[in-house]
């Protein structure tokens, strides 16, 4: 059985019972799939949400102001933004190599404390930390 590790945990900052939580793999020999699991601690059988992800993923944080915004970095050095009610579970922003997308794993993402203001940062050992600002269509 392939050995997966979670990776992160974020609480909702609006639904106390609602967390995220990464899965990725700190086997770094050989990168593998991920992904993001959103529970409720008032079913914790099953996940109410999945979002599975072809590279391994290593963080995540929640808007503080908009709870449905999740920001998500991966092991490839991409920087993802979901909208977690959105039903083709597709990030609706993703950073590419023309944005200058980390090249190292990404070890953490955090929305900026302006809670009126759609910006993350990102760390990652490449030795940069990036801001990223949410644009209509873009990131």
């Amino acid at each position: 059985k392939k050995k997966r590790h979670v990776t992160s945990i974020c609480w909702n900052p609006r639904y106390p019972d609602l967390f995220a939580v990464s899965i990725g793999s700190y086997s770094f020999a050989k990168n593998r799939a991920g992904q993001i699991l959103i529970w409720s601690l008032k079913n914790t059988e099953h996940p109410e949400y999945i979002f599975n992800n072809d590279q391994s993923v290593m963080c995540l944080d929640f808007h503080p102001k908009t709870p449905a915004l999740l920001a998500v970095g991966l092991y490839d050095g991409t920087v993802l933004v979901y909208d977690i009610r959105n039903r083709s579970k597709k990030p609706i922003y993703q950073s590419t190599v023309r944005t200058q997308k980390h090249t190292d794993p990404v070890w953490e993402v955090r929305w900026s404390s302006d809670v009126n203001k759609h910006n993350f940062y990102s760390i990652s050992s490449d030795g940069r930390v990036m801001n990223w600002a949410l644009m209509k269509n873009k990131l």
